[in-house]
């Protein structure tokens, strides 16, 4: 009996002294930062980019409160991510600005991949101090989204008043870029902040990973989210090119296990072939086994080579809409064995 009234006091004095320090927390930090650890302020919503691949290595999309940076050499795919994630953001109702220091922004093709441009905030900032300065602000005053394309074409104040001649002063977009993104990740608290850098090579290297960043090493520890992008080869119409297949890598994931990969066919009318995504993942999910010179399996069939798969799925729009159920659940309910029928 003793036993357990002192086990009672014990949890009495613990949930004394825990609202206690809640009160002194609060007090010193204000009430929206001092939270308990199941407050639902501290569970962020995510944001589904409705790409079949992306969304999955991702753990269902981007998290609210969180920042990711895509990084990949010319022309990869890069501005592409962030106008696919301003259109996720608008389609909820969300306030999306976009701080353009590479001026990469064209109201057309924007539109064309889904941006309504007519209710994206653009800035075309003159320096790294002012393009940060207006992210903190943005984040501080409910900007549901902030993208920055890119980090690489911040420049300092500093540079900006002196002639290119003058001496150098050594790791200084490096230090104003790692203060920057400080200062956003202290003042941000719901916003998804979206960041674009340059993939360089150092010079010299013989062994391990050539490839750098601009900006400094402070970068790669702000973000959730790093992901790498390339082109996996060119989509091809009658000889002419009409698309390429993006690559995406995940090389950092604070919310889901890293290294994965997922690649879907992009076409330059600012489409995504969803059903070459969808197909792509069922694979990698073994939903749709695929043996020994390219045999596929689904539902009884072998069906061989992805144009007949495609062309299989095209046909019976009641199979896309059961393989897209079970991709969402990531259950493989396809009997893996080796079936007798003749191919499709």
């Amino acid at each position: 009996m003793s036993r357990k009234k002192d086990e009672s006091e014990l949890l009495d004095t613990a949930s004394e002294r825990r609202a206690k320090l809640m009160d002194i927390t609060k007090a010193r930090v204000g009430a929206k930062r001092g939270l308990m650890g199941d407050d639902p302020k501290l569970h962020m919503e995510t944001i589904e980019t409705d790409i079949p691949g992306l969304d999955d290595i991702l753990a269902g999309g981007w998290r609210r409160g969180r920042m990711g940076m895509v990084i990949g050499e010319a022309s990869m795919g890069k501005t592409l991510i962030m106008q696919w994630t301003i259109r996720a953001f608008q389609q909820k109702g969300y306030v999306c600005g976009f701080i353009d220091p590479e001026k990469t922004f064209d109201a057309e093709w924007f539109e064309k991949t889904g941006v309504n441009t007519s209710e994206l905030l653009v800035v075309r900032p003159t320096s790294t101090e002012q393009a940060f300065d207006l992210a903190c602000d943005w984040a501080a005053n409910g900007m549901d989204f902030i993208g920055i394309d890119s980090l690489a074409a911040l420049v300092p104040v500093y540079r900006l008043e002196h002639d290119l001649e003058e001496k150098d002063v050594m790791g200084l977009h490096a230090r104003k870029v790692g203060e920057g993104l400080a200062q956003l990740t202290n003042r941000n608290w719901d916003s998804f902040i979206l960041c674009t850098n340059q993939l360089r090579s150092k010079l010299g290297i013989v062994y391990g990973s050539p490839d750098e960043i601009p900006g400094g090493r402070a970068q790669k520890f702000y973000a959730s989210y790093i992901l790498k992008v390339r082109r996996a080869g060119w989509v091809e119409d009658n000889g002419r090119k009409v698309g390429y297949n993006l690559n995406i890598r995940t090389i950092k994931n604070k919310l889901a296990p890293p290294e994965q990969e997922c690649q879907f066919p992009f076409m330059f009318t600012g489409t995504i072939d969803t059903l070459v995504g969808l197909l792509e993942l069922a694979k990698d999910l073994n939903i749709i086994p695929v043996g020994k010179g390219g045999y596929a399996h689904w539902k009884g069939k072998t069906i061989h080579g992805a144009a007949k798969l495609r062309e299989h799925f095209e046909e019976n729009p009641a199979d896309v809409e059961e393989l897209t159920m079970l991709v969402e659940t990531n259950d493989s309910q396809i009997d893996e064995t080796i079936f007798t029928e003749e191919p499709l």
